[in-house]
């Protein structure tokens, strides 16, 4: 019987242990969806002017991350000037491209709750990929955003 005692202690200590995890990934990690820009947390916008991801007149619109816990792990913005891509991981972690530099903006959406919609952008230079939520639909604001914007500068946009 003192061995089912012990057993037990240690598993509901296990769970505790797991359970404290997962609220501290919750309330420190960013949201699974996309933000509309009002909505950011205050920290997260701290962090994106630390980084200098943003202009003193740009104001974000959508924002996405797709980090566990640190945004610099993996976030991506539109503003009312430009689309912003950060990732630690890449060589040259911050890629700002201005809506007249994209000529071409290729979603792949996928309504399922697991998996991002994946938007491929081209540039004159390079493709480059983002992730986006499809939760309440937002990927498809985020990329309307983009074309909207490439249209008012009279980017040359091709849409697939």
């Amino acid at each position: 019987m003192k061995v089912l005692k012990y057993f037990g202690i240690g598993i509901g200590a296990v769970v505790l242990i797991a359970f404290t995890g997962l609220l501290v990934i919750g309330s420190r990690g960013p949201d699974t969806s996309i933000y509309f820009g009002r909505q950011i947390p205050h920290r997260f916008l701290k962090e994106i002017r630390s980084l200098e991801l943003i202009g003193a007149e740009e104001e974000i619109k959508y924002f996405y991350s797709d980090a566990l816990t640190d945004i610099k792990e993996g976030m991506y913005f539109v503003t009312n000037k430009n689309l912003v891509l950060y990732s630690s991981e890449w060589e040259e972690p911050k890629t700002i491209l201005s809506y007249s530099d994209i000529f071409n903006v290729e979603p792949d959406y996928n309504d399922s709750f697991f998996e991002d919609s994946m938007i491929l952008i081209d540039t004159l230079d390079y493709t480059i990929s983002l992730p986006l939520s499809s939760e309440y639909g937002r990927d498809r604001k985020f990329v309307e955003f983009i074309l909207e914007k490439m249209q008012e500068g009279e980017s040359p946009a091709e849409v697939k």
